[in-house]
């Protein structure tokens, strides 16, 4: 896994939890990046989005109790995250062979999107599933106001 290299510096802030393996487990982690990344400073859309997707595919896929999560954030704004589910199976997009409106298969194509950077490791009960996005909020546009 490709952890942000500064762990020990003060302005990095990391939270490790385990969320209940239910349907209300991306809310719960949507809800907790508050306390790694500050909201009133740096866009979190893309990280949100992206989180909700993979521990809603830990959700679907991994037979544990609870899923294990963590969240890194950093002082510009980075947000990393990591997942873990038993699933041994490889994340891979299903295509999108059922039509348009299938609601399955496209949370990979989600995080290829808006993730900067993505990806997994498995260990010997299944796999970590992290990503990195880093969408700091600009200071011009939070300056500019709608005419």
């Amino acid at each position: 896994m490709s952890l942000p290299a500064a762990l020990a510096d003060p302005s990095v802030r990391a939270l490790r939890m385990r969320l209940p393996m239910s349907p209300q487990a991306p809310r719960l982690a949507r809800e907790s990046v508050c306390a790694v990344v500050d909201p009133d400073r740096y866009a979190l859309g893309d990280g949100e989005t992206c989180l909700s997707e993979v521990v809603a595919n830990a959700v679907r896929h991994s037979a544990a109790p609870d899923i294990p999560l963590m969240l890194i954030g950093e002082a510009d704004g980075s947000f990393f995250a990591a997942v873990k589910d038993t699933a041994r199976a490889v994340p891979m997009t299903t295509g999108t062979g059922d039509g348009a409106l299938c609601e399955d298969g496209r949370g990979l194509e989600v995080l290829g999107a808006l993730a900067d950077g993505w990806g997994f490791d498995r260990t010997r009960s299944g796999k970590w599933v992290w990503f990195r996005v880093r969408h700091p909020r600009s200071d011009a546009a939070e300056g500019q106001v709608a005419a």
